[in-house]
């Protein structure tokens, strides 16, 4: 199988210009080599994997996921509607995860109070420990929230308790292994006298030192100073300056406004998109990517084992929560500062701006369909007529639910009970109305 677009043609500003390159690409990729590239790689031989990836394969397949049956009530037509795996390693969910997030997020942000972005990277050469062992990403998340308040409490100068969602990603633009930090943190905090106290900047000299010591302590602390000793002297003396570590510029504004599309890119999305898959022949797999330094477009093309080890060494270990909360936005608190803060901060809430993001509600399945394929799903395709819920099917449990086709009377009592001709009354069953289905 060949699926390539036109050589003259350039990915520009993410459209995608590839012709025979769909969602079912990337799900071919894995269906054609997924058991030999087990086999060649134990590593990623374990039912943590497999179960992703099945998972991923599975998605829309009606027998294996699962079904809801509409029918048609005025010509008998069925369609059914797939469930859909919704993993963060498909690329059909992902942008729905994403929203989902988002309208979670956005509903978690304190009120009125600013945040700020902060991120977090991990130099190559200590990559590797992270990449062996998974389990130091859960204390990398902690490690970063704990530098942030040492930052701002040298910043600021008073010990400040402030609201921390940091987000793990552990791929760059071309899906090697880079783990970093994204960081989404209140612009202030509260004061031993329990005040609130604003940070209006942050020293990067502070950042980039702060972030150096805490990641190379970490790192000695889990895996011992004497084992990773010239990884550490390495850090230190080729570092002078510290890590880098990047402050966003300006506020994420205040009630969720933006929230939507500034985070969720870096939380739910796989590591790679259809948009970027250029051409698959069985063999080889091209795909693109902007340069993060030099921002041109740049083409890979790879063997498919190697294409496959490069998305795949991105799946966390099972259970692992890659986007966690702390300090204000603990779990155990969050609630109790909630209230108290929208007093603390004083901030006014931001004006109606038209041309600002903002978190909307969750959309139903049938607007997701419509507006991306322009049509409605639950339109009969034959007479037009709407169709009508009928069962609801899981593979492993059978039929769920099933839903009559008729309709019935409320069973408030009329005010004059009616009759049949011998003179009793009707009772609840014979006061149905059966819909016409004139397939039948």
């Amino acid at each position: 199988m060949v699926v390539r677009g036109g050589a003259d043609r350039v990915p520009w500003k993410g459209h995608s210009t590839v012709e025979g390159i769909d969602k079912t690409t990337f799900q071919q990729i894995f269906r054609d080599h997924w058991d030999e590239f087990r086999q060649a790689y134990p590593r990623y031989a374990g039912d943590e994997y497999d179960e992703v990836v099945q998972k991923m394969l599975a998605c829309g397949d009606p027998e294996k996921m699962g079904y809801v049956q509409y029918r048609c009530c005025s010509c008998g037509e069925s369609r059914r509607i797939a469930f859909t795996c919704k993993s963060c390693f498909c690329l059909s969910c992902a942008k729905v995860s994403a929203d989902h997030w988002a309208e979670f997020i956005g509903q978690r942000l304190l009120p009125h109070v600013p945040y700020r972005h902060e991120v977090f990277t991990v130099p190559e050469f200590l990559r590797k420990h992270f990449y062996r062992d998974p389990a130091l990403l859960s204390r990398l998340m902690q490690v970063g929230h704990d530098c942030l308040r040492d930052i701002v409490k040298t910043c600021a100068r008073t010990s400040l308790t402030i609201g921390t969602i940091v987000v793990l990603q552990t791929y760059g633009r071309s899906g090697h292994y880079n783990p970093h930090l994204h960081i989404l943190f209140t612009a202030g905090g509260i004061d031993p006298q329990g005040r609130w106290k604003p940070v209006r900047s942050l020293s990067y000299e502070v950042m980039h030192r702060k972030w150096q010591y805490h990641l190379l302590t970490l790192l000695a602390q889990e895996l011992g100073r004497e084992t990773i000793q010239a990884d550490l002297d390495h850090g230190w003396n080729d570092y002078p300056r510290g890590f880098v570590a990047y402050l966003q510029p300006g506020e994420v504004p205040a009630g969720g406004k933006g929230i939507a599309e500034y985070l969720a890119k870096y939380v739910t999305s796989p590591p790679i998109s259809v948009r970027r898959i250029e051409c698959y022949d069985g063999q080889m797999v091209s795909y693109w990517y902007r340069d993060h330094e030099t921002h041109s477009i740049q083409h890979e093309t790879l063997p498919v084992l190697r294409f496959i080890g490069r998305m795949v060494q991105h799946i966390l270990p099972k259970g692992f929560q890659r986007i966690r909360y702390y300090g204000l936005h603990a779990n155990a608190c969050y609630a109790r500062h909630r209230e108290a803060l929208a007093a603390l901060a004083q901030t006014p809430a931001p004006p109606d701006d038209p041309d600002s993001y903002r978190v909307l509600p969750r959309k139903p399945f049938a607007q997701r369909f419509e507006d991306t394929f322009g049509k409605d799903p639950l339109i009969c395709p034959k007479c037009g007529d709407i169709l009508q819920r009928e069962l609801i099917y899981h593979p492993r449990y059978g039929i769920l639910r099933e839903f009559q086709l008729f309709e019935e009377i409320p069973n408030d009592p009329p005010v004059t009970e009616p009759t049949r001709a011998d003179g009793r009354s009707l009772d609840r069953t014979e006061r149905m109305v059966q819909i016409s289905l004139p397939f039948l």
